[in-house]
């Protein structure tokens, strides 16, 4: 490793300095320096207690100055690395001897007296002088312990944080990857109704030219269509408004060609809607659920859809005939299927509310922004 790694890596973390670390260390400052500030208040007959105050605050102010700049390069090593907490803590020891350095050429520049000295000077008492390296290591060993729990503390509310954004984004992990199971076992659901349909509409088709019915060609027509219209969404999950309702148009006029019926869909919706996503298999399966008794078919469907209130979408799926809501677990599992669907967080799940009488069935569907 040449010398300008390190270099470089020291530069980089502190010019990578964010205002929440400024601000916690120098938060961390202030509250040090107002500790012991309240002992001002023993000395202020002396005119030089705002300067002895100001020397009370500017010192752990300063300390904790440079020993953020001694932590930074260490903070920025991966969290993952075993040897993070030993690096953190030599770079707090580091950052305690360098600032005491730095207060002992920098403080008496400023002639700043201290509390201590005030109040000796009150009391008429000799100034106190200790051995210089058993005070100097005192010192240090007291600068080092208190941004020892200064940093600890930081620390330990970075690895939360850490970890509570991993948490996060495994859960957003999770529920992606539960949307991708859903939509696979909507495409393989989609695949097996399919194949008996497609058989049962052949078969239908091949009884009819057997025949020579005239409506032979006609039946084969509407199947084709409905086949360039289905089989693309086997392997496209993204669907619009607009293809879903060419979808089930294309179903209907097929289901209604089997049984010599006339079935067309109507709609009602404003233009700019009509390439709104929605999500896949969504009305197909409330049609088949609807005709599923092919003796009532209805005459006619209407699809109509607008913007309901917060940006979601209300659908309204109808048709002219009564009772064709179908079985109850029928629509219990497309109503777990609706929950399951992908929604923002903290919006309601969509909601299927079905309406049958002896005139018409409706079902609404609404879907959250």
């Amino acid at each position: 490793m040449s010398v300008r790694e390190p270099v470089a890596h020291v530069w980089h973390s502190w010019r990578s300095l964010r205002r929440e670390e400024l601000s916690w260390f120098l938060l961390i400052g202030v509250f040090y320096g107002l500790v012991d500030a309240s002992s001002i208040f023993y000395v202020m007959e002396d005119p030089r207690w705002p300067s002895a105050l100001a020397n009370q605050m500017l010192t752990p102010l300063l300390v904790a100055t440079v020993i953020l700049f001694t932590w930074l390069p260490a903070s920025r090593s991966a969290p993952e690395n075993r040897w993070r907490i030993t690096r953190v803590g030599a770079a707090v020891l580091i950052g305690a001897v360098l600032a005491k350095l730095v207060y002992d050429q920098l403080m008496p520049m400023l002639h700043l007296p201290s509390i201590a000295e005030l109040a000796r000077d009150r009391k008429c008492d000799a100034p106190c002088q200790p051995v210089g390296w058993l005070n100097f290591i005192g010192e240090c060993l007291s600068i080092c312990v208190t941004a020892s729990l200064s940093v600890a503390w930081y620390e330990m509310a970075m690895r939360r944080r850490r970890t509570r954004a991993k948490v996060e984004a495994l859960l957003r992990e999770q529920s992606a990857m539960q949307r991708d199971a859903v939509a696979a076992r909507l495409a393989a659901l989609q695949a097996q109704v399919e194949p008996q349909f497609l058989f049962d509409t052949l078969v239908d088709i091949e009884r009819a030219y057997g025949r020579a019915d005239q409506e032979a060609p006609e039946q084969m027509e509407r199947l084709i269509r409905h086949l360039r219209v289905a089989l693309p969404r086997l392997r496209d999950r993204g669907v619009t408004l607009a293809s879903e309702a060419a979808l089930l148009d294309s179903y209907l006029a097929v289901v209604a060609g089997r049984h010599r019926r006339q079935l067309g869909l109507s709609t009602d919706w404003s233009a700019w809607l009509a390439t709104r996503p929605l999500p896949p298999m969504l009305l197909l399966p409330l049609a088949q659920l609807m005709l599923r008794d092919a003796t009532r078919l209805p005459s006619q469907a209407r699809l109509s859809a607008q913007e309901s209130p917060g940006g979601g979408l209300r659908l309204r799926l109808s048709f002219d005939r009564g009772g064709l809501g179908g079985e109850e677990a029928a629509l219990h599992a497309l109503g777990e299927r609706l929950e399951r669907l992908e929604r923002a967080p903290g919006t309601p799940p969509p909601r299927l509310q079905c309406r049958s009488n002896a005139e018409d069935t409706e079902f609404t569907l609404e879907l959250p922004a």
